[in-house]
């Protein structure tokens, strides 16, 4: 199976209630609980030019400096 037919079918298989309720089922051992996956937002300075970014690049847009993430504590 090639990468974008397994992106699709994950997809598909995300959007279905069935996924859901199984997989909230594992997680909390009761049907019907639904689990809540939350992303953190990074922001990112440019020590060059000081623009602030939400996500993660590899350089600045602005500039062209290297942008490295911030390391976690």
């Amino acid at each position: 199976m090639e990468a974008n037919e397994i992106q699709k079918r994950m997809g598909e298989l995300q959007k279905s209630g069935d996924f859901a309720n199984s997989l909230g089922k594992l997680l909390s051992k009761k049907p019907g609980y639904k689990a809540v996956v939350e992303k953190k937002r990074v922001n990112i300075k440019c020590l060059r030019c000081g623009r602030v970014f939400e996500n993660s690049l590899n350089s600045c847009p602005g500039c062209g400096a290297r942008l490295d993430l911030p390391k976690r504590q």
